[in-house]
């Protein structure tokens, strides 16, 4: 399986007319899912602004996973030069930064608006602590999470 997803990435990149040197995988035993990481020389052109344009290969090769394996498809995540890990790491640094900001003054805290993939990076982070909840609020590019302190 891990092969054949390998494939239809290199497949993807090809066909839109990336240039990239490889792709890597290994299987994240936390979460399940697999990561594909794709070394390239054209990084900013794969991550575009903001990482929009990682966020749109990530989204397109779900799809193309999700056709081929249907109920059995398993959880995949593409990076560009590890992007995405240092990405989620500065991310669970803010989590963690805010939910002793909520611990510290009981109440609740409102970072910044993030999209879909970072918001489920705070709550998964969150999850982990009996004390502390998350919830999304907002709409459309104002989403964003709150963090809550729990008696």
């Amino acid at each position: 399986m891990e092969t054949e997803i390998k494939k239809i990435i290199e497949e993807f990149l090809t066909k839109t007319g990336f240039d990239f040197t490889s792709v890597s995988s290994e299987l994240d035993m936390d979460s399940g899912s697999f990561w594909f990481d794709i070394e390239s020389s054209d990084s900013r052109f794969l991550i575009g602004k903001d990482g929009e344009t990682i966020q749109s290969i990530n989204y397109l090769v779900r799809r193309f996973v999700d056709k081929k394996y249907q109920e059995n498809s398993p959880r995949v995540t593409v990076d560009i030069n590890k992007y995405q890990k240092s990405k989620i790491e500065k991310i669970k640094t803010i989590a963690h930064m805010m939910a002793e900001r909520a611990r510290f003054f009981k109440s609740s805290i409102e970072l910044e608006p993030m999209n879909s993939f970072e918001r489920r990076v705070v709550h998964e982070y969150v999850s982990n602590h009996s004390d502390i909840s998350s919830e999304s609020a907002g709409f459309g590019k104002n989403r964003h999470v709150v963090i809550s302190f729990v008696k």
